[in-house]
């Protein structure tokens, strides 16, 4: 991916900036993770970061994969410190498995066995290993695979446990660019519930060319009944594959056996995301407008890659299109857009990093609207203060120049409740200049969000005219605790779940229409599976038509 050389901007808003700074998420707070010349943000890769409760003690912390030049490799876990702030509490290094060449490394999270705990997949360019969290007694490797590209963590067979969905490679010298021949291909390994994972069914899809699966959120699938869904796009990798492509979406481990789902729509597939699915085989996709490819000049059939703009494609099982311009050109995506719902109204938000250096690198925010279009919310500068120390003197008058903000870069961005209000952040890992030339220091740029939740309890009454969602108790419980709310006159159709902090669904308590009045529902502590939930933080949320509202519980042990 092209690297930008850093600028040192002022205080003053960039010449060019096409829009103004937004409200949901307050200025961010850069925050290094590991000494000068360790840890992330060192190496020609993108760091890649997962976050979930490492320490079991309800909040949501940072781990993050790193690779150097060296070459080494590691990853790194900073720790919630229950206010939205992130502490590096542990960091590990490894030798790569690959020298002399550049590690590529990512990492992925989720829980194996419902413990609570967060477990990790770490990849090394085409060596995959899954680690199980123990607590106190750290990690443990369960499953190593070779010749694999990763795909996802879901639940594949509809049974609630999370697996594992990889492509499987033919063994030759030169994998670098993560393409592949043959045919399309996806590997199911099934997790047993105990975080044990067993090699399951293939499927490979019917096609003459090779296409690249991509994870459809089981929660988002058109009627999977909880199973993933498959999504097809050409491979972004090579050059001359790099312009609009056919779709495919499939669903091969459904307990109903669907045929597949063919588009013949013409779609970018470069940093395309799933967005969400509408009723009657509908299918959004939010993705880069355009590709440039610039020739190395080092390297020969080489090429650097700028993505460009931000559209959105609506797809009917007829197979036409409708496209929506989300963001112009002159928006430069640095990783896949998040899609993630940030402002809690119920709808699909979109955060994507901008890496245009004219304009200033910054994270952009688009809110979800009802017709499916999300609209700009606002831009948030990637920026960081240093001081006259590291400042220097900048404008060659001799004297330091005090304390000044310095652009940044980004690689991705995570969504979490980090400060456990209800309401997502966004952490971008990136870097900043510590001289102002080069970026030597990674971290992380936490955005708090500064959306109010609805929480407040009303004055309840017999006849309510507004709905209302009260404070849980006891609070915290163990094991069942009750929860209060009320509805007003004509509420046909109300839902009351709970949620983990990442926005998974634990357990629909209710769901139906609710007489006018209070209500007292009680949740038992157990998951959709009858089986008790880990200790921890969780989210509790009445939906009644189009409003929501959403407080938070904590379980003990």
């Amino acid at each position: 991916m092209h690297r930008f050389i850093a600028a040192i901007l002022l205080l003053a808003a960039p010449p060019g900036a096409f829009a103004a700074t937004g409200e949901l998420f307050a200025e961010p707070n850069f925050i290094p993770l590991g000494k000068a010349g360790a840890g992330i943000g060192r190496g020609p890769s993108d760091d890649t970061g997962t976050l979930g409760d490492v320490d079991g003690d309800g909040d949501l912390d940072l781990v993050v994969a790193w690779a150097r030049w060296a070459p080494q490799w590691g990853w790194m876990v900073a720790s919630n410190d229950g206010l939205g702030g992130l502490v590096p509490t542990h960091n590990v290094t490894r030798p790569s498995r690959e020298r002399p060449r550049t590690p590529i490394v990512s990492i992925w999270g989720d829980d194996f066995d419902g413990d609570g705990l967060l477990d990790l997949a770490f990849r090394e360019g085409h060596s995959l290993e899954l680690w199980h969290n123990r607590g106190e007694d750290g990690f443990a490797t369960i499953l190593q695979l070779s010749n694999v590209g990763f795909i996802g963590l879901v639940d594949g067979e509809g049974d609630g446990d999370v697996d594992l969905l990889v492509t499987e490679y033919e063994e030759h010298d030169d994998e670098a660019h993560h393409s592949h021949e043959g045919p399309s291909q996806a590997t199911l390994w099934s997790n047993d519930g105990d975080a044990a994972f067993v090699r399951s069914d293939r499927f490979t899809l019917d096609s003459e060319e090779g296409f690249w699966p991509r994870l459809w959120p089981a929660e988002r699938s058109l009627g999977a009944g909880g199973a993933a869904r498959l999504l097809w796009l050409r491979s972004c990798w090579r050059f001359e594959e790099a312009g609009p492509t056919e779709v495919w979406l499939t669903q091969p481990w459904a307990a109903s056996a669907e045929p597949p789902l063919f588009f013949e729509s013409m779609v970018n597939p470069c940093y395309s995301t799933p967005l969400q699915a509408g009723r009657d085989g509908q299918v959004d996709l939010v993705g880069v407008a355009e590709v440039t490819a610039i020739p190395s000049e080092r390297f020969v059939n080489a090429y650097f890659f700028t993505y460009h703009g931000l559209v959105l494609w609506r797809l009917d099982a007829s197979g036409v299109v409708a496209s929506h311009t989300l963001l112009g050109s002159q928006i430069h995506v640095e990783s896949h857009p998040l899609v993630s719902d940030l402002n809690g109204d119920g709808l699909m938000d979109v955060a994507v990093i901008d890496s245009n250096e004219e304009t200033g690198p910054a994270l952009v925010v688009l809110l979800g609207q009802r017709n499916g279009v999300p609209v700009l919310e606002g831009r948030y500068r990637l920026s960081s203060t240093i001081d006259e120390a590291l400042a220097g003197d900048l404008n060659g008058d001799g004297a330091l120049e005090g304390r000044y903000q310095v652009s940044g870069t980004g690689s991705e961005v995570l969504a979490g409740d980090l400060n456990g209000d209800g309401a997502a952040e966004l952490v971008v890992l990136g870097r900043v200049p510590n001289d102002g030339y080069f970026y030597t220091k990674g971290g992380a740029f936490v955005f708090i969000n500064q959306n109010s939740p609805p929480t407040a309890v009303a004055v309840e009454s017999a006849t309510p005219s507004d709905f209302v969602l009260g404070a849980n108790y006891p609070n915290p419980f163990n094991p069942a605790t009750t929860i209060p709310l009320s509805v007003p006159d004509g509420a046909e159709a109300v839902d009351v779940a709970i949620y983990n902090l990442l926005g998974q669904l634990v357990r629909q308590v209710w769901s139906g229409p609710l007489t006018a009045g209070e209500h007292r529902l009680t949740w038992d502590g157990r998951d959709d599976k009858g089986q008790l939930v880990a200790s921890g933080a969780y989210l509790y949320q009445l939906r009644v038509g189009d409003q929501l509202r959403t407080r938070k519980m904590v379980k003990l042990e």
